[in-house]
C-alpha cells in the first residue's frame, strides 16, 4: 500500500508523541520538507479510516493518532508492496535462481509474463538484479540463445541460492516440484545428529538441511564442488565427515539419490561451521587456545578488564572460534539477526568484540565481518554480566531457555534472566526448539523462548501454558516492564559528566560534507587541548572502519578502539545539515574519549546517550540552536 519512504515517515510519526515538523522528518529521511508534505498528502489519501488519522497544522506540524492498533498492524505496518521496484527485483532474482537450481535457462518474456509486467519494465529492473548477483561474484549470461542463466563458481552459485531461496529468506523452495521431501531431509538430519551425539541450533539445523537440498539439486545436473587433496584430507579426519556420509547414505535409502564424494565434503564443511549448543567433541587445538589467550591479553591491556580467569568465557570462545575461524577462512558470510541489539544495548561488549576480532584478523589475514563481531561480543556480554552476579542467590523456580540462534545468545539470555530475576528464577537448561517435545513439563515452571510460538513444535496444553516468548536478549525496555527497574552496574554523577565536556569542544552549525571531515575536525579540536594524541586519533578512524557508529535518529557516537590518553573527554558537534555517515543520515555527533582508568564509565555513558538521543528524541533539542550552557544543563537533567 505504501512506498518504502512513506513507511519510514509513518514509522517516525508512530514513534513521536504529539506533533513533529515536516523539517525534522525531512532531516531524518534525507529529503526536502516539500517532499515530506507531498508524501503526507499521499498517505492521507491511502490511509484506511479505521486504522489511523494524520493531523497537519501550520502551527504545530504533523501528528499521528492510531485508532485501531490491530488494523494498523495488518493494513499499514506490512511489507512494502511486492510490485514496487525493490520487490520486483527480488522476484526476478528468485525466478532466475529457481531456474538455476534446476539448470533451466529463462527468457525475459517468460519472466515478464510471470510477474505481469511489461518487457520494458523488466529490462529496467535487470540492472539492479545484475548488481545483486555481483555481490556474490556472479554474472548473468545468455545460455546458448535459450535464455538467461547465472554464471560463476559453484560455491558462489550455491551461496546465492541459499541466501535467496533458503528458509530464512522467506522464499522456501520446499513447495517446489522436488524429487525429495525437505521435511524428510530435516528428519534424517535430526536422526543422524542424535546418533553421533551432536546438537545444532534450530537455525543451523534448517541451514544445513537447505544446503543438502541445494547440493542434491545441483549435483543431479552435474554441478559439483571440487576439493583439493589436502583440504579433503582435513575434512575426512573430522567427525563431521562421518556424519555427512551417514546422512547421504540415509538419503540414498529413502530417495534413491546418489551423489559424488565431493558433496560429502561440502556438507561436512557446513557441519563444521554450524553453531552448536554443545562444546566441540574433539580436544580444542592449540592454535585456538593461543588465539583466545591472545584475545584476552589484548582486551585486558586495552580495556583494563581481566577475563582470563573466566572459565565459562574461555570454554565458550574456544568452542565458538572452532566454528568461526573455518567460516572466516572459507569466506562464508552469515547474518546476525541480533547485531543491532548487541551494538546499541551492549556497547561495551561490542567494543570488546571488535578488539578480539582484530586479533583474529592479525592471525588469519582475513577480514572479520561485523556480523561475526556481534556473535563474539555476545560471549563477552555474558562474561560482563557474570562479573556482577551474586552467586549466593536463593532460587525458587526453574526455567528452560529455548533459543534458535546460537549458544552465545542463549548463554547471555540465561545469564540476564538469572540476574534480573535472581530471587525467583533458575535457568536449568538451554535447548533448541526441536527438542521441546521431549521435555517433561511437570519438572519445569517456565519455558522461556526467543522463538515465536508458531515456529515451535506443537506443545501439549501444559507446555503452552508455561511458554513465555521474549526478545533475543531482553532489551532494557522489556526488563523494565518486567522488573520495573533496570540493573545499573555503575553510577554516573553530574560531576562525572561536567568534567567530560569542554566549551571549546562544543560546536554548532558545523559545515561538513563527509564523515571523515567531521571526525578530523573533532579529533583535532581535542588534540589542541591536549585531550587526544595522534595514536588515539588514528584509532577513532580504525574503529569507524570496523563498524559504523551511527545509531539512528540523526546521531552518531564515534570513539577510539584504543585510548592512550590520560584524560577523558567528550566532544560534541551539531552539523548545519545532515550528512550520510555510512548507511544513515547524521547531524548530531558525540565523540567519546574515555581514559583507561575510567573505562568502567564508558558503557553507562553510551547507554544513557542512546536512550536520551534516540529513544527520548534528544536530537530534536540538540538541533534547536542551543549554546553550550543550555546543552549541559539539559543533558545533566536527563542524567539525574
Amino acid at each position: 500500500m505504501f512506498t518504502e519512504r512513506q513507511q519510514k515517515i509513518l514509522d517516525i510519526l508512530a514513534k513521536t508523541p504529539g506533533f513533529i515538523t515536516s523539517e525534522e522528518i525531512a532531516r531524518r529521511c534525507g529529503v526536502s520538507s516539500k517532499t515530506v508534505r507531498n508524501e503526507i498528502r499521499a498517505v492521507q489519501q491511502e490511509m484506511p479510516a479505521e486504522a489511523a488519522v494524520i493531523t497537519v497544522t501550520k502551527r504545530n506540524g504533523i501528528s499521528l493518532l492510531i485508532k485501531n492498533p490491530e488494523v494498523w498492524r495488518q493494513e499499514v505496518q506490512m511489507p512494502a508492496d511486492e510490485s514496487d521496484e525493490a520487490g520486483r527485483e527480488k522476484q526476478i532474482l528468485r525466478l532466475i535462481l529457481l531456474g538455476t537450481l534446476k539448470d533451466e535457462p529463462l527468457v525475459q518474456q517468460k519472466i515478464a509474463d510471470a510477474l505481469y509486467v511489461s518487457l520494458s519494465s523488466l529490462k529496467a529492473s535487470m540492472k539492479d538484479v545484475r548488481e545483486d548477483l555481483k555481490s556474490f561474484h556472479l554474472n548473468l549470461v545468455n545460455h546458448r540463445n535459450q535464455g538467461m542463466m547465472i554464471a560463476g563458481s559453484e560455491r558462489d552459485i550455491r551461496h546465492c541460492l541459499f541466501e535467496n531461496l533458503g528458509h530464512h529468506s522467506g522464499a522456501d523452495f520446499a513447495d517446489k516440484d522436488l524429487s525429495f521431501s525437505i521435511e524428510k531431509l530435516r528428519s534424517i538430519l535430526i536422526r543422524v545428529l542424535a546418533v553421533y551425539d551432536m546438537v545444532l541450533t534450530d537455525d543451523s539445523l534448517w541451514d544445513v538441511a537447505d544446503y543438502i537440498a541445494i547440493a542434491l539439486l545441483r549435483a543431479a545436473n552435474g554441478h559439483n564442488i571440487l576439493y583439493r587433496l589436502q583440504e579433503s584430507k582435513k575434512i575426512t579426519a573430522c567427525k563431521e565427515y562421518r556424519i555427512a556420509a551417514t546422512v547421504f547414505d540415509e538419503i540414498y535409502t529413502n530417495f534413491q539419490l546418489d551423489v559424488d564424494t565431493n558433496e560429502i565434503y561440502y556438507i561436512a564443511q557446513h557441519l563444521i561451521m554450524s553453531r552448536r549448543y554443545t562444546a566441540m567433541e574433539h580436544p580444542v587445538n592449540e592454535q585456538i587456545s593461543s588465539l583466545v589467550e591472545t584475545m584476552l591479553d589484548r582486551v585486558q591491556h586495552i580495556v583494563g578488564i581481566d577475563f582470563r580467569q573466566d572459565s565459562a568465557l574461555l570454554k565458550g570462545l574456544q568452542s565458538h572460534l572452532e566454528v568461526v575461524v573455518p567460516r572466516i577462512k572459507f569466506h562464508v558470510r552469515i547474518h546476525n539477526e541480533v547485531l543491532e541489539v548487541v551494538k546499541n544495548e551492549y556497547p561495551l561488549a561490542f567494543q570488546i568484540g571488535i578488539i578480539a576480532a582484530k586479533v583474529i584478523e592479525e592471525q588469519t589475514g582475513e577480514t572479520v565481518s561485523e556480523d561475526e563481531v556481534g556473535y563474539i561480543a555476545i560471549h563477552f556480554g555474558a562474561a560482563l554480566t557474570r562479573r556482577h552476579i551474586d552467586h549466593t542467590r536463593n532460587m525458587r523456580r526453574t526455567a528452560y531457555v529455548v533459543c534458535g540462534s546460537g549458544m552465545g545468545t542463549s548463554v547471555l539470555l540465561k545469564t540476564r534472566l538469572e540476574e534480573y530475576f535472581k530471587d525467583v528464577l533458575s535457568v536449568a537448561k538451554v535447548m533448541p526448539g526441536y527438542q521441546l517435545p521431549d521435555v517433561d513439563f511437570s519438572q519445569v515452571d517456565l519455558i522461556i523462548s526467543t522463538m515465536p510460538q508458531e515456529e515451535l513444535p506443537d506443545l501439549p496444553a501444559e507446555g503452552r501454558d508455561k511458554l513465555v516468548v521474549v526478545t533475543h536478549l531482553l532489551d532494557h525496555d522489556e526488563v523494565e516492564e518486567i522488573r520495573k527497574r533496570l540493573f545499573h552496574s555503575r553510577h554516573i554523577t553530574n560531576a562525572n559528566l561536567a568534567k567530560f565536556f569542554h566549551r571549546e569542544c562544543f560546536q554548532t552549525h558545523m559545515a561538513a560534507h563527509s564523515r571523515d571531515q567531521v571526525l578530523r575536525e573533532m579529533t583535532r579540536s581535542l588534540q589542541k587541548l591536549g585531550l587526544m594524541d595522534e595514536e588515539t586519533i588514528q584509532s577513532v578512524f580504525e574503529r569507524e572502519e570496523a563498524s559504523s557508529t551511527e545509531i539512528g535518529n540523526l546521531v552518531a557516537i564515534p570513539h577510539p578502539l584504543t585510548n592512550t590518553t590520560a584524560v577523558s573527554a567528550i566532544s560534541v558537534a551539531v552539523l548545519d545539515k545532515p550528512i550520510l555517515w555510512s548507511q544513515m543520515q547524521v547531524q548530531v555527533v558525540f565523540l567519546i574519549s574515555i581514559a583507561k582508568e575510567e573505562f568502567y564509565l564508558w558503557e553507562p555513558i553510551f547507554l544513557r546517550l542512546f536512550k536520551y538521543m534516540v529513544k527520548e528524541n534528544g536530537a530534536r533539542y540538540m538541533t534547536s540552536d542551543i549554546d553550550f550552557d543550555q546543552f549541559l544543563a539539559e543533558f545533566q537533567r536527563h542524567f539525574e
